[in-house]
């Protein structure tokens, strides 16, 4: 394993111990024999756990997107009402509007140079 690697600059090198078991020989012997059984349960286990998750995360999304929907629909509602308003506000400034002609009068400057 260590063939690959230059080996000349370790000084040092162990392994760090493990701790020792919490179980009984006979318990880790029992476990070993049934891993199949446990690793299935588990398995089951997680699997349910993820489909409940993907179900919460469908639900979060599909509110999410009831409420963006409200949203733009109160947008455009109100956006609507005010073009309805401008409309409304623009027809009746237009019936009242009286034209006025104001005499302009132009005025040339000489051409000045500011350095």
């Amino acid at each position: 394993m260590f063939d690959k690697y230059n080996n000349e600059n370790y000084v040092q090198f162990s392994w760090r111990p493990r701790p020792p078991s919490l179980l009984s020989p006979e318990k880790e012997e029992e476990i070993l024999k049934n891993l199949k059984k446990y690793s299935k349960k588990y398995e089951i286990e997680d699997k349910d756990i993820s489909v409940l998750l993907s179900e919460q995360e469908c639900e979060k999304r599909k509110q999410l997107k009831e409420e963006w929907e409200r949203w733009v629909n109160e947008w455009k509602r109100d956006h609507e009402e005010q073009m309805l308003r401008d409309r409304e506000a623009s027809d009746v400034e237009g019936a009242e509007q009286v034209e006025e002609l104001v005499d302009v009068t132009e005025e040339i400057l000489p051409d000045v140079h500011i350095f």
